[in-house]
């Protein structure tokens, strides 16, 4: 189901002084997780290189993934019963820019097995989030994938990150406190 986001709650457009460069220049400069989305249509499999995932709600479990209208796979997600969200690891760049780029089979550049669900998880990737879709919105330019998740696989490793149009990895300033579900401090 699709639902326009704007019949949802009022819009402003956009200021006399917007400029769309400055925009994207902004936006830039902000430090995302770099993720392959990926699902499987009647047999053959689908996905793009996102930064924008996010997370929605513990209750239930929601996620949301942004894509534009325009992107070769559209229509596929437009589709697409469940989705995985494949969080790259730090050597993993090369499969980022695959996903992003079209007309290359992309699914050469990794090894992919298939989900609970059917949607294609990325081996060696820091986390893997599969679930069902749940809702689409339109918004703008680009259509909001809400996905229900129902499996996690947690794959460990340093994230690959994206800021500046260049990809990155994180040098932590101290150690986590925190342990990762299933994961025994040494």
């Amino acid at each position: 189901m699709t639902i326009p986001a704007r019949d949802q709650a009022g819009t402003r457009g956009p200021g006399p002084s917007y400029d769309p460069q400055a925009y994207r220049d902004g936006l830039s400069s902000m430090v995302t997780s770099v993720c392959v989305v990926t699902t499987e249509v009647d047999g053959t499999r689908y996905g793009f290189t996102a930064n924008s995932v996010t997370s929605v709600s513990m209750d239930p479990p929601l996620m949301s993934v942004c894509l534009a209208d325009t992107a070769d796979v559209h229509s596929a997600f437009s589709r697409a019963d469940s989705v995985a969200v494949n969080v790259l690891a730090a050597d993993q760049f090369q499969v980022a820019q695959a996903f992003a780029t079209p007309g290359v089979d992309r699914f050469a550049t990794a090894h992919f097995s298939p989900g609970g669900l059917g949607a294609p998880l990325l081996d060696g990737a820091t986390l893997s989030l599969e679930g069902a879709v749940h809702q689409r919105l339109t918004a703008g330019d680009h259509t909001i994938i809400l996905i229900e998740v129902a499996g996690v696989v947690v794959g460990g490793g340093e994230p690959l990150t994206y800021q500046g149009r260049r990809f990155h990895t994180l040098n932590p300033l101290q150690p986590s406190a925190a342990q990762p579900a299933g994961k025994n401090p040494s």
